[in-house]
Formats: C-alpha cells, structure tokens, sequence
C-alpha cells in the first residue's frame, strides 16, 4: 500500500469520527488494504457484485449486502454512492465507487448512532483523492 493511500486513509478517519472502519478496492476486485479492526476478505465477492452491476433506470439492484456477518439493506444504490443500513442498528455502510460508476471503491463503516448520510461527502471526496491511485 502506497503511503500516499495510507495518508488519505488517517485524513479521512481523522476528518470524520462516525467512520469507524475503512477498506479500498481496486478496479481490478482486489482488496489493497483495511483498517484492523474490519475484515472484508470473505465478503469481496458480494462487494464486487455490487459494484459491477449496472443499474438501468428504476432498478435496485442488490437488496441488500452482509459484511462481516451483518446484514445491510441497501438503502441507496446509484453509480455515485451505495449506502447501506442494519435495520436492528448495528451500523451503516457507505460505498463510494473510484471512480464514480466505477469497480475500485472506498468502503466505510459508519457509528451506528450516527446516521450515513453524516458522513458521505467526506466519504466521497476522499474517494476521489484515490481515482489515480487504485
């Protein structure tokens, strides 16, 4: 992992204090590198499902997602954004595809007493730090 991917990782959790778990794929499905504290390895072929398909207009998509045994329903699914939330309030995940619409993608975990939407354009502009990198 390049140090440059290290650096936006600390700026992003330093930023945002609802984050507490980061992982980044690349366009390729590969997983480049997470936080200790989550493990994404065993789940990348659900991720990567979600991130390749594309939606026409009025689809859903994937209704839902589990990571590391919790289950998220897919609350929003557009090429800019996947968010995903557990109903019995374990958490948030915010999905932001590097780049937009595309397979690499930053993957956060969100606080449960926080609500994803607080955290999504921190999310999403540092995705974009990382267009040139993954």
């Amino acid at each position: 992992m390049s140090v440059e991917i290290e650096s936006i990782i600390d700026d992003l959790l330093s930023e945002e204090q609802n984050i507490l778990g980061v992982a980044i794929i690349n366009k390729a499905g590969t997983l480049i590198t997470q936080t200790e504290n989550w493990n994404l390895s065993n789940d990348l072929v659900d991720i990567n499902k979600l991130l390749g398909t594309k939606l026409e207009l009025g689809q859903r998509g994937m209704p839902n997602l589990t990571i590391q045994g919790i289950k998220y329903m897919m609350v929003e699914n557009t090429e800019e954004r996947k968010i995903g939330t557990n109903i019995t309030g374990k958490g948030h995940i915010i999905i932001a595809p590097i780049p937009i619409g595309g397979t690499g993608a930053l993957i956060c975990y969100i606080n449960p007493q926080a609500g994803p939407r607080d955290a999504l354009f921190t999310v999403q502009s540092n995705a974009l730090k990382l267009v040139d990198l993954v």
